[in-house]
């Protein structure tokens, strides 16, 4: 079992299914995520035979690392292999008055972008709650974590589920106490869940990778769009920015030889400026097999001003983790191209 997995009150049930009273799992709860421990004997005020018992049982963690990489801007990588052998990267993200956490939701990724080195190898399974969790706990010994982003590997709401309930857990008060506006869920664009999403979880941010605003384009570089065009995406977007009635953010990946027209730069504007959305634009990061080109900075502000000229607001994301294998799926493919 991983406890990692189990919200406080799950934890009280798991206490008195062990015949233990519900305060030792509420203990264990607190130990988890409010002190540095390795096993259960690290927990304090757990009594030491329970705690031998426990070890014996089971390993508290679920994970553990096998390679990082750190940059000198300070990002730091992490590739965790879980009990079962698969692999998951996590980056932590610090800045002058942040911490943040990037976290993957699945073991390789489904949706296929062009881009990406994360869906190489397809979808390998759900992570699940407590995985993407100890994602989080790993680096927070470090440094106090303040944000999240779910912008790893995988798309989280093919695995809604499982990211709500790890939310959930990482906002419980008793433990890291994350307001839900600390936390931003980016997605390829699942309109169905879109409009859960909405509904469920509200005050957390929702980015859409977009990376391209006609459906030509988009659905060459994001198979995702030949199920949900974006007639049909910008539709569940307006549920959705309805219900919440919050900016949002457009995540767009530039690639040299694919979206950055003068024409492109004009209809991201508009729409973004149907939600009043912020675009984030991002320089391509390259990744070894796909089939894009890093675009030449001064064309990257170029198409930065285009956009403005057209009535959108963009910034350009800085690359953070440049001298690291700091895209998506990058790590893992060069640890399992050891193998």
């Amino acid at each position: 079992m991983n406890l990692f997995d189990c919200n406080l009150e799950d934890l009280r049930r798991w206490a008195t299914d062990q015949g233990l009273p519900a305060y030792r799992g509420q203990q264990i709860f607190e130990g988890l995520y409010q002190q540095p421990v390795q096993r259960f004997a690290d927990i304090k005020g757990l009594p030491k035979k329970l705690a031998q018992d426990l070890d014996i049982q089971s390993p508290l963690l679920p994970a553990q690392e096998i390679r990082r990489q750190t940059s000198a801007d300070g990002t730091v990588k992490s590739l965790l292999r879980f009990h079962d052998g698969a692999l998951a990267e996590c980056v932590s993200i610090p800045t002058k008055n942040r911490h943040t956490i990037c976290v993957s939701s699945q073991i390789g990724c489904p949706v296929g972008c062009t881009f990406c080195a994360s869906g190489l190898d397809g979808l390998g399974r759900n992570l699940s709650a407590g995985e993407m969790v100890y994602q989080v706990l790993f680096h927070h010994g470090r440094r106090k974590v303040t944000n999240v982003v779910y912008m790893g590997s995988g798309e989280p709401l093919f695995n809604y589920t499982n990211v709500l309930k790890s939310i959930e857990i990482l906002a419980e008060p008793r433990g890291l106490f994350l307001g839900r506006r600390r936390f931003t869920v980016s997605t390829s664009g699942v309109a169905d869940k879109i409009r859960q999403f909405a509904h469920d979880e509200p005050q957390v941010t929702l980015a859409l990778s977009l990376h391209a605003p006609d459906d030509y384009t988009r659905s060459r570089i994001v198979p995702l769009n030949k199920k949900w065009p974006i007639a049909e995406l910008m539709s569940a977007m307006d549920d959705y920015t309805n219900k919440v009635n919050r900016r949002m953010t457009l995540e767009y990946v530039l690639l040299a030889d694919d979206n950055m027209s003068r024409q492109q730069a004009s209809k991201l504007a508009k729409l973004a400026n149907r939600y009043g959305a912020h675009i984030n634009l991002i320089p391509f990061n390259p990744v070894s097999g796909v089939p894009h080109q890093l675009p030449a900075w001064n064309a990257v502000e170029a198409f930065a001003q285009q956009v403005e000229e057209a009535g959108g607001h963009a910034t350009i994301r800085g690359q953070r983790g440049a001298d690291i294998d700091a895209a998506c799926g990058q790590l893992k493919e060069r640890e399992q191209a050891k193998t």
